[in-house]
């Protein structure tokens, strides 16, 4: 039996490249079907996408101040579940102690985390979705969008590094091959 991966099994482990595949690949399925991972549990990985699993029981940690008292949960309240598990995605815990929502409801002016120094981006685009008011929320829209750009910011950083990198490598050998003895160049 093989057991799925989950990002309950890889969260705190996500490279930046693989959160904003999440937030582009989750985001386009609110968009698509009104359908939105209640837990961490329900995301799938499947090799370089994340999709949306069978349904789980929702997590109060997980779940956005408004819907603790029962209310619908339309868009808005999955974009702050998706900005949760992002959170939870980059940094392996879940907000406000474990609280989520339910502390946001009883301290609506609440400090958002941030995430690594490093990921600036994807924390604008986590705090977008986590605001307390659900109309002061990034619409799903935009929200595909600054993932999709994110991801693709990400990517060409990541082919600057490597190409970068080649070019040192290619330059430390010749220096090297400059600095030995002739007959030590064919051995090299």
């Amino acid at each position: 039996m093989n057991k799925r991966i989950t990002l309950r099994d890889i969260a705190g482990y996500c490279p930046e490249e693989a959160i904003w595949r999440m937030a582009a690949d989750l985001g386009q399925c609110i968009k698509d079907n009104s359908q939105c991972p209640t837990s961490p549990d329900e995301v799938i990985v499947d090799g370089l996408s994340f999709l949306i699993g069978e349904k789980t029981d929702k997590r109060p940690e997980f779940m956005p101040p408004e819907c603790v008292n029962k209310a619908p949960c339309g868009q808005p309240q999955q974009v702050w579940t998706l900005g949760a598990l992002i959170y939870h995605a980059s940094s392996g815990r879940t907000l406000f102690g474990g609280h989520g929502g339910a502390y946001q409801k009883t301290h609506p002016n609440v400090l958002l985390p941030s995430l690594q120094k490093s990921h600036q981006s994807l924390t604008a685009l986590m705090q977008q979705c986590l605001q307390h008011d659900p109309s002061s929320r990034i619409s799903i829209s935009k929200l595909v969008d600054e993932a999709l750009k994110g991801l693709e910011k990400c990517r060409k950083t990541t082919r600057s590094h490597y190409m970068a990198a080649q070019e040192a490598a290619a330059t430390s050998d010749k220096r090297r091959k400059e600095n030995w003895p002739e007959e030590m160049i064919e051995t090299i």
